[in-house]
């Protein structure tokens, strides 16, 4: 759908297979643009442009992953716009959609919905960058975990209440997956995913609590 030159093509695959990315490479953008695939078939979001731009967002949306920074995706935006002026058919306005979009993915929810044209191509992409929330249990876990190997470098209680205040803003939102398709699909399993995140957060914290009131157990026994 999205002819890149060879080089850009070589360039995106080194760094979407960077060796500290658990879960945002290739096999994310593989994920994404399957379900895109799946879901937009036979409605608006099939039509071969915005399946062009969506590509490109897959493709761009994650390119840059430096763990615990607040501006990759500032940063993707612009490799983002960089990169575009190497695909000619590209018009200047589709070069903007991508970016606007890629940024707004730093808050996928602080986007109005989008009803109609390039707003709801927007939102619908929003959604499918969310719906690996409503993955199968199993998924889910090994998504988590492959989050939690970008963070390696945060202490375990600090990267739980990270973790757990975004997944907390998203149950508190009336829908997590704002387009009908892909609530349809993923809305449920994501909210129960996302409640038995928030339990296993609590026991590992209850453990940690534990844990450390039997270290000063000791340490005033050995006093």
């Amino acid at each position: 759908q999205l002819d890149l030159p060879p080089r850009l093509r070589a360039e995106l695959l080194r760094r979407m297979g960077e060796p500290w990315r658990g879960y945002h490479g290739l096999n994310h953008l593989a994920v994404l643009w399957t379900r895109h695939r799946r879901y937009a078939r036979g409605g608006a979001m099939a039509q071969a442009r915005l399946t062009r731009l969506i590509a490109a967002t897959i493709l761009f949306h994650d390119t840059i992953l430096v763990p615990g920074a607040t501006d990759n995706e500032a940063r993707s935006a612009e490799l983002w716009q960089r990169a575009a002026r190497r695909i000619p058919s590209l018009t200047p306005a589709e070069i903007d959609w991508v970016t606007d979009t890629i940024r707004a993915t730093a808050d996928h929810l602080a986007t109005p919905l989008g009803r109609q044209g390039m707003a709801r191509a927007r939102s619908w992409f929003l959604d499918l960058d969310l719906t690996p929330i409503g993955e199968e249990p199993t998924v889910f876990r090994r998504n988590s975990a492959g989050l939690r190997a970008e963070m390696r470098h945060v202490e375990e209680a600090a990267y739980d209440r990270g973790q757990i205040r975004f997944l907390t803003k998203l149950a508190e939102a009336p829908e997590i997956l704002r387009t009908p398709r892909l609530r349809a699909a993923f809305e449920r399993r994501a909210r129960e995913n996302i409640a038995a995140e928030q339990k296993r957060a609590a026991r590992r914290d209850a453990a940690r609590q534990a844990s450390a009131s039997r270290a000063k157990g000791r340490m005033r026994g050995a006093a």
